[in-house]
């Protein structure tokens, strides 16, 4: 869902560069498209910061419960599923406000 997007995806990817987890020596170009993707170690590492990241915990906004962003993610689904069937009149998504 693509609310998670900035709050785990994003936030891995700007964490991992920032204190410089992964380097330019974790990313490989390919020579004829120029495409750039991990190598196997690089790949290795974010998807162990994805994953540490899918088990922080905080205070969902709606449910008003401690769980993680993995939990969530079935939160939601619940949430979108009650809306598509029409036992919600909208789907609240998942916002932090500041």
């Amino acid at each position: 869902m693509e609310e998670f997007r900035p709050l785990v995806v994003d936030a891995v990817v700007l964490n991992a560069i920032n204190r410089r987890i992964l380097k330019p020596s974790d990313f490989i170009k390919e020579p004829i498209s120029g495409a750039v993707s991990l190598t196997k170690e690089g790949l290795q590492t974010f998807l162990r910061l994805y994953q540490e990241k899918k088990l922080t915990k905080f205070k969902h906004p709606v449910m008003q419960k401690q769980e993680n962003y993995q939990e969530a993610f079935e939160t939601q689904a619940r949430l979108l599923g009650k809306y598509l069937m029409g036992e919600t009149e909208k789907y609240p998504p998942l916002v932090f406000n500041k």
